[in-house]
């Protein structure tokens, strides 16, 4: 007569934790790099940002991404056992992300300049800066997101545990 030897659970459960960790740290990167594909951010619906009022010079392009530092600027930027926290080391990501305003005092150098085909100097000097930013959202949390997170460890403890 042979023993039947129960399954190690908490083997099984070290793994799924493991496992959870490493699916959860690729899967939000992956939401919050969508946002700037798709122009906004979904939390419990899609919130698309704010159209630019003024043109630049890149008409057509892509609204957050010029050199693209931001959207590749994102990371895990600590981890626990229980917690994993996303963001960036961007000083200019909050402002975006949050919305905000931005007041500052520009200090202009003495320069010279061409104007109607005649050098101008031009005196050092001062200038108020006063920059309203809209919220254009692209990391957070998002119901959504931890929806299909709570979906995949589902799958996965039914997968593992049918296994056995």
């Amino acid at each position: 007569m042979s023993k039947i030897q129960p399954p190690d659970f908490l083997a099984i459960a070290d793994g799924i934790k493991a496992d959870a960790r490493r699916y959860a740290k690729v899967y939000c990167l992956q939401w919050f790099d969508d946002s700037f594909q798709k122009g906004g951010f979904t939390d419990t619906s899609f919130q698309a940002w704010d159209k630019r009022k003024e043109p630049d010079g890149r008409p057509g392009g892509a609204i957050l991404v010029d050199t693209t530092f931001l959207r590749k600027s994102l990371s895990v930027l600590s981890e626990t056992n229980s917690q994993i926290q996303f963001g960036t080391h961007v000083p200019y990501a909050g402002l975006h992300n949050n919305g905000g305003r931005m007041r500052a005092v520009q200090n202009v150098r003495a320069h010279n300049r061409t104007r109607k085909g005649k050098r101008e100097q031009v005196k050092s000097h001062t200038r108020r800066m006063d920059t309203k930013y809209p919220k254009r959202q692209f990391i957070g949390e998002s119901q959504q997101m931890m929806k299909g997170l709570d979906n995949w460890l589902l799958n996965e403890v039914e997968k593992r545990f049918k296994q056995i």
